[in-house]
């Protein structure tokens, strides 16, 4: 696909002066094999976004915003690839999508898709099921750059409690790139085509028309990274502006080469101060991307406008020295490399240290300049691959292809979850299922699995939640609006009941859904994560959500019952803002009944440790004397709230955690846990029951106790 650009074109806009300029500017790491073409100042700008980048992930502590490395290749490759579109219109008076797309295929895939199949390979051989099923998505969703949108997606608050990040995570810059360039070029050729119709000056028109790109994503920036940091983070609208900024200055590559010596070292002076500034003083609290971001992006952009002038100051001297063009040189490559690396190991080996890591550092080095010799060039500068554009885009294909077929491969060698199976769970608790008065068996280690297969499969256990998230019915740090839209059970009941808090009141959902069908209950959601319903003592926006959520009642009648659970903690200013709101809508005439926390394991992941001991679960009990043991963290402030409100609480955890001294991981054949503290959604429903006759207890039931029965599993 072309476009032409008729009389109004850019080639006949500029100067052959100007088009030499950017043809100098754009062949900078693009040109004909060979250092010739090569700006010595973007090199060396390129190694240091990837050493900072590498430093902190290393984890050496010195650079605290070294994660702003990947702003600054944003930068660096707006400029350039927009450089190489300029310069062909100008040369040719058109842009081949097709020849674009091929060079692209033929610099990023060859490395990138090695790099995939590598890491698809260490994960299926030493990451536990969980991992490897995310890791089987993520080689399909990096291999077609989307992986950014399905990171975004992952960011929820049932994922995130001490889940291990992606061994792909780092692909999503990748992604971001590769969607703005998909588009890019489709944008430069509706532009010249608007040009020639209406005889406008295309360059003007083109600058205009990215300069309001820009604004509108970093406006939108500022505005979803307060709003919603964890999905911020990846999407390609608030990175977009990041990479208009390079994009920009390749217009103005021309009037750049005019500057004068002294301005030019002046404004790479400051670019270099600023991007050290940022990877110095910038933290992980620090908002992401916001306009924080415009420290290193416009840092970035003053060090490669002053190198268009010329590359005598002294910070491009700084910057092309050998070491540093030589690093440059392989950044791509030591930016894949390093990530997998360093979180397999990680969760390989979790006593892995900061030594072992920066082996491992110099290690994806070491790989990078061998992919670099052995891979990326080869196949960049073959003759046949780059003789025809079709050629180049066949190899890409094929590339993509063979790489998310192993990436399938890895995802189906991870156990499915299967959400009717049906097992005792706590039921095989119950000493006497006949007595009006249940109790824990007095012999409860007979019912604790020690081997065999377990459900859900430790494998897929982060998958086995309530429905409710595939409905987006928890609201995101960030937003404090009720979403009125969650509503289950029989919608038009007579009853309507009402479950507040967090992620630990959400995981009681199956139970309260099959309990709200046999009852006839109409339930409403307003769960948010991360969030206690409180008006004090969490995060701004958790105290927002929880006067909201009285204030909807207000207007919209409260419910008859409301069950509040969470695990957000017990500071004193905690309780008394969970006394409060707990008070308030108890005052509505609303029965409120609070639910204790869930049982906390340590550090370790319960499931992943049932993955690792299949022949001696035992292993991986944890104590149940310890504070945050069998008691779980946040039932101290919920059972502290409910006493001085003066409304029920319930604690179930004996069904969860057994008297003894340890918390066992699997219960009649039921896996307890899912990820950190949350109970397995499988475990959860055969918890039905319990919570059924709490309820009774509490005459909020048409059933009596002694009706309901350990068969009573949804």
């Amino acid at each position: 696909m072309t476009a032409g650009t008729g009389d109004t074109s850019l080639q006949s806009e500029v100067t052959e002066a100007e088009a030499g300029a950017k043809e100098a500017a754009a062949e900078a790491h693009h040109g004909a094999k060979g250092k010739k073409n090569l700006r010595g100042d973007i090199e060396g700008l390129r190694a240091v976004a990837v050493g900072t980048v590498l430093i902190y992930h290393v984890g050496i502590p010195f650079l605290p915003g070294g994660f702003v490395g990947v702003d600054i290749f944003f930068v660096i490759s707006g400029f350039l690839i927009t450089s190489l579109l300029l310069r062909e219109t100008v040369k040719t008076g058109t842009i081949s999508i097709a020849d674009f797309y091929a060079r692209r295929a033929r610099r990023l895939l060859p490395a990138a898709s090695v790099v995939l199949i590598v890491t698809a390979l260490l994960g299926w051989a030493l990451l536990p099921g969980p991992d490897r099923l995310n890791l089987g998505a993520d080689v399909i969703a990096a291999t077609f750059y989307v992986i950014n949108w399905a990171l975004a997606l992952r960011s929820v608050d049932y994922l995130a409690e001490d889940a291990a990040p992606s061994a792909l995570q780092h692909y999503w810059s990748l992604s971001v790139e590769e969607q703005f360039y998909v588009v890019w070029p489709l944008i430069i050729i509706v532009g010249l085509m608007v040009a020639r119709r209406t005889r406008m000056r295309p360059k003007p028109l083109l600058f205009g028309v990215l300069a309001v790109i820009a604004a509108a994503s970093l406006v939108y920036s500022v505005l979803h990274t307060k709003s919603d940091p964890a999905t911020a983070y990846f999407y390609t609208t608030t990175r977009v502006w990041e990479l208009a900024i390079g994009a920009l200055l390749a217009f103005l590559v021309l009037r750049l080469t005019r500057l004068p010596r002294l301005a030019a070292e002046l404004l790479a002076g400051a670019g270099l101060l600023l991007v050290l500034w940022s990877a110095f003083f910038l933290t992980s609290k620090t908002p992401w991307p916001s306009a924080w971001a415009l420290a290193p992006t416009v840092g970035a952009a003053l060090i490669i406008a002053a190198g268009c002038a010329t590359q005598a100051t002294a910070t491009a001297r700084l910057l092309s020295l050998k070491p540093m063009v030589w690093i440059g040189g392989i950044s791509y490559a030591i930016y894949l490399w390093h990530w997998p690396l360093i979180t397999i190991a990680k969760t390989a080996w979790p006593e892995v240290r900061i030594r072992h890591l920066v082996l491992i550092g110099i290690v994806s080095v070491v790989l990078a300049w061998l992919t670099k010799h052995l891979v990326e060039d080869p196949v960049r500068f073959h003759p046949g691959l780059s003789a025809k554009a079709s050629r180049g885009l066949l190899f890409g294909l094929a590339s993509m292809i063979v790489t998310a077929l192993v990436g399938t491969a890895v995802w189906a060698t991870v156990p499915k979850l299967d959400e009717d199976a049906k097992v005792p769970g706590a039921t095989a608790l119950v000493a006497d299922p006949s007595s009006d008065v249940w109790k824990v068996r007095e012999d409860a280690s007979k019912v604790f699995a020690s081997s065999g297969t377990t459900t859900p499969d430790p494998a897929v256990a982060p998958e086995d939640v309530p429905r409710y998230y595939d409905d987006d019915c928890q609201v995101q740090p960030g937003d404090a609006d009720v979403d009125t839209s969650c509503v289950y059970g029989k919608t038009d009941g007579d009853q309507t009941i009402a479950m507040l808090g967090d992620s630990k009141m959400g995981q009681w959902f199956p139970a309260v859904e099959a309990i709200a069908h046999d009852e006839g209950w109409r339930v409403e959601l307003y769960l948010k994560s991360a969030c206690s319903f409180t008006y004090d003592g969490a995060r701004s926006d958790c105290e927002e959500f929880g006067r909201n959520a009285n204030k909807h009642f207000d207007e919209e009648g409260a419910p008859d019952v409301a069950l509040v659970s969470g695990g957000a903690g017990s500071s004193p200013s905690l309780r008394k803002g969970m006394t409060e709101a707990i008070s308030e809508l108890k005052a509505k005439g609303t029965k409120v009944v609070v639910l204790s926390d869930s049982p906390r394991p340590g550090k370790e992941q319960v499931y992943t440790c049932v993955e690792e001991h299949p022949d001696d679960f035992s292993t991986c009990a944890f104590p149940a004397d310890e504070d945050n043991g069998r008691k779980g963290r946040g039932t101290k402030a919920l059972q502290e709230s409910a006493t001085a409100a003066d409304v029920p609480f319930v604690d179930l955890n004996e069904w969860i955690c057994p008297p003894g001294k340890e918390c066992p991981p699997v219960i009649g054949d039921s896996l307890v846990y899912r990820q950190g503290s949350h109970v397995t959604a499988t475990y959860i429903r055969t918890l039905t029951p319990m919570l059924y006759r709490a309820l009774a207890a509490e005459d909020l039931t048409s059933k009596n106790s002694d009706e309901i029965s350990v068969k009573d599993i949804p």
